[in-house]
């Protein structure tokens, strides 16, 4: 069997109809169904509420008793289907109807400009193939005649690599050459970036675990380290629904430059966690090139001061000041790259002509007051697939043989 077949999803949509509460006519699962299973939302006559009081009342019963819970039937039944599946997840929507012959399966193939969600298989459109948010595209530069930290000092970061690290082989001078040679606008590595690839290519830096001083970090190689991408602005861009609000923080003191993320960030350590020390090649007016600044793998834009120098950062005088910054969203360009709005304030735009001709995404809002309203949502994305000739959903639709119906109804009948 294949997942276009009715004979596969036949399990999922009787368990469907048999877990819905008592009274229950309709009942719905939307969702996706993919090697790992499926997971969505369930929703009986447009009332989730119901489905929830119930699936809470079966459970304790399942816990007393010691029998299967609510779900079980419906998990079954997934994780056969998904058997069935390719390699990505598939959005789906299905219906157990009042009568056999009104359920049905509908099955989505997403082209590349839909994006889908967590919770919704259409979350966004993208109107102009690989866009992103202006801030993203945003670009920073090393002040002119910025001169290193009075602490910045190259000896010493040897110092620490042969006390620390006596077994470390360098980069080799070609190496140093390549990574500097790849930076933009002919911008220059340090010299204690230089000193510190030329003493260890590679390797675990320990230094004296005493309060108040640096650990020490894992160095990031030159070659070869997701690390070194990791923190650009296109690899922190997740989807426009995310982060089309999503602007670069200020540092209060002015020594860290507002940027989503930069090259000029040049990557030298991490600390396990996926968070990274890099030098700073592009600092703000009050601060150095060659400072340290930490890139937190848990936020979506900027870096944040840690040290003047990297022989500061190693000999232990690490922040001066808490590093606090100011993250308030800032004004967005006056041309409308992005609106999130409901399929039906879509619909409102699409028939009035009045989409933005800058737009370059779509937000495509649940609507809560009828969720998940598929349909609505579907049929908005592909009027505005069609507005830039992009090519749309496609929706594939499979409904109970004929010959099964009766079969259905006598399940029913008699408790099936």
């Amino acid at each position: 069997m294949s997942l276009t077949e009715w004979q596969t999803w036949e399990p999922f949509v009787d368990a469907l109809r048999r877990s819905a509460p008592p009274g229950t006519k309709v009942s719905e699962f939307v969702g996706t169904i993919g090697p790992g299973g499926g997971q969505g939302t369930y929703l009986d006559d447009g009332d989730d509420d119901a489905r929830r009081a119930s699936y809470r009342e079966l459970a304790r019963e399942a816990a007393r008793t010691g029998g299967r819970g609510p779900k079980a039937d419906l998990d079954d039944a997934l994780r056969a289907i998904s058997g069935h599946t390719s390699d990505t997840d598939r959005p789906v929507r299905v219906c157990a109807g009042a009568r056999p012959d009104e359920d049905t399966v509908e099955l989505f193939t997403l082209p590349p400009a839909v994006v889908s969600g967590p919770v919704t298989p259409v979350l966004e459109v993208v109107l102009e193939p690989g866009a992103l948010p202006a801030q993203y595209l945003a670009t920073i530069v090393a002040p002119p005649g910025a001169a290193p930290a009075p602490s910045a000092d190259p000896e010493a970061v040897s110092q620490v690599i042969a006390e620390r690290m006596p077994g470390a082989v360098g980069a080799t001078p070609g190496e140093i050459e390549a990574a500097e040679a790849a930076l933009p606008d002919a911008a220059r590595l340090p010299d204690e970036v230089r000193a510190l690839y030329t003493a260890a290519g590679s390797g675990n830096l320990k230094l004296a675990a005493e309060e108040g001083r640096f650990g020490g970090f894992e160095i990031v190689p030159l070659e070869g380290s997701f690390l070194r991408a990791a923190f650009l602005p296109a690899a922190r861009f997740s989807t426009w629904t995310a982060d089309a609000g999503t602007f670069a923080p200020e540092d209060p003191a002015g020594r860290v430059q507002a940027a989503i993320g930069s090259p000029l960030w040049f990557p030298v350590g991490t600390d396990g966690a996926g968070n990274v020390y890099a030098a700073d090649l592009a600092p703000g007016p009050n601060g150095h090139p060659g400072q340290v600044v930490l890139l937190d793998h848990e936020l979506h834009a900027g870096a944040t001061y840690r040290a003047e120098s990297l022989a500061a950062l190693l000999v232990g005088r690490t922040v001066d000041g808490d590093g606090r910054r100011d993250v308030s969203p800032r004004a967005s360009s006056s041309d409308i790259e992005f609106l999130n709005l409901s399929p039906a304030a879509w619909a409102e735009r699409l028939d009035a002509g009045t989409v933005p001709d800058t737009l370059k995404a779509a937000g495509l809002v649940p609507d809560r007051a009828n969720p998940p309203a598929l349909t609505d949502t579907i049929a908005a994305a592909n009027r505005l697939l069609e507005l830039r000739g992009l090519a749309p959903i496609e929706v594939t639709r499979l409904t109970r043989p004929a010959h099964q119906e009766r079969k259905g109804l006598l399940g029913r009948l008699f408790g099936r």
